[in-house]
């Protein structure tokens, strides 16, 4: 009978001097370091008008916006790079290189990667305390789905799914409405799909 390998294991301080060195990024969980895939044009675009969008809305705001390359620390044995991350916390606005207090973090979905950025990555930021929002844009038609914590409860979103370019993407944690028609700029959109017919 075939055996499997089995996974190699590394220290935190073995991923980070790789980082350090590495062309292509890598997330880290649990002592394995797994690569990540390229991103579209249209993904790009997404990040870059929803960092420009936010930017302009926040103005002079105690906030930083950082995308792509911006590692961000779940806890001591959990590395991720969310696509776009706003936070206005001191000690990630004085960071050399790791984020840990994020208010609001984007994730533009593919197809390789929708299930995980809905399943693991939302329990990842589910448990960042200071993680208020969790924005999920699909790139290839207009669908924008914010999860939002509750302050009354523990540990309860709210969701709001956004599917037209007139509407906003409201973020109270920031205090700005983000336009989808300024997110979507100059990114070609297909229609929805459709509900099958009964």
């Amino acid at each position: 009978m075939e055996q499997t390998a089995a996974p190699t294991h590394h220290t935190v301080e073995e991923y980070l001097t790789l980082e350090q060195s590495s062309e292509v990024r890598h997330e880290f969980y649990q002592g394995e370091i797994f690569a990540m895939a390229g991103a579209t044009l249209a993904h790009n675009r997404i990040i870059g008008n929803g960092s420009a969008s936010i930017q302009r809305l926040l103005g002079e705001n105690d906030c930083e916006i950082f995308i792509g390359g911006a590692l961000l620390k779940i806890d001591s044995s959990c590395f991720v790079y969310p696509d776009l991350l706003v936070s206005c916390h001191p000690d990630d606005l004085a960071a050399d290189r790791i984020l840990q207090y994020p208010t609001v973090i984007i994730e533009v979905l593919s197809p390789a990667t929708a299930a995980y950025d809905r399943t693991t990555k939302l329990r990842f930021y589910q448990r960042l305390a200071s993680v208020q929002h969790y924005v999920l844009v699909q790139q290839e038609y207009c669908w924008v789905e914010c999860l939002s914590r509750q302050a009354e409860a523990e540990n309860q979103w709210m969701l709001q799914v956004h599917d037209a370019l007139s509407d906003e993407l409201h973020l109270p944690a920031l205090g700005v409405r983000v336009p989808l028609a300024e997110l979507y700029a100059r990114v070609k959109l297909g229609p929805p799909p459709q509900l099958p017919s009964a």
